[in-house]
């Protein structure tokens, strides 16, 4: 007797026997393909044989090929015709105002001179005129010395603080 085996219902024999049917059975219902190998030619044939019925290939999502693309040779002979060269479509006399694309590659490859770019100031990413980080003071010079007659009243409190009654203003007049 070995007490050390796993005891679980998912790990016994039979338990895993029946999964793994059931899995089995779910798998090939999921990946089974319902259309006909002969792309439904009897259907498509009795569809189009009455009046007034038109048959849309893939369910007409847009498509104009069938299901599983059985009618890609009809398709082609009727888009393009019997050259398949020659589309049946207007052709486009439109010339191009640029003959190619222009060059988007970097050119000649100067280590050199790329570092000196790199390091100067005008490609830091600093892009601020004023740095904080400087120790330089960027206030007008304009500001001091005050005009005489502001001199005179901000040196006195009067006009600065407003008076102070112990116990707050009374709201109600008298």
């Amino acid at each position: 007797m070995n007490f050390f085996n796993s005891t679980r219902i998912g790990v016994d024999d039979c338990s895993l026997s029946q999964i793994d049917i059931q899995d089995k059975a779910h798998n090939n219902y999921m990946l089974e393909s319902f259309y006909r190998s002969d792309c439904m030619r009897k259907e498509v044939e009795f569809a189009t044989s009455q009046i007034n019925v038109n048959y849309c290939a893939a369910g007409g999502w847009g498509n104009q090929c069938d299901i599983g693309g059985c009618n890609i040779d009809q398709n082609s002979s009727l888009l393009l015709g019997s050259l398949q060269t020659h589309p049946k479509c207007r052709i486009s006399l439109f010339q191009r105002p640029f003959a190619t694309v222009p060059y988007l590659g970097r050119g000649p490859f100067d280590p050199m001179m790329e570092s000196k770019l790199q390091q100067t100031d005008t490609f830091s990413n600093n892009k601020k005129s004023v740095n904080t980080l400087s120790e330089v003071s960027f206030i007008p010079m304009t500001n001091y010395p005050l005009i005489p007659s502001i001199q005179k009243t901000i040196t006195n409190p009067t006009y600065l603080v407003e008076g102070f009654v112990r116990g707050g203003e009374g709201t109600r007049k008298q």
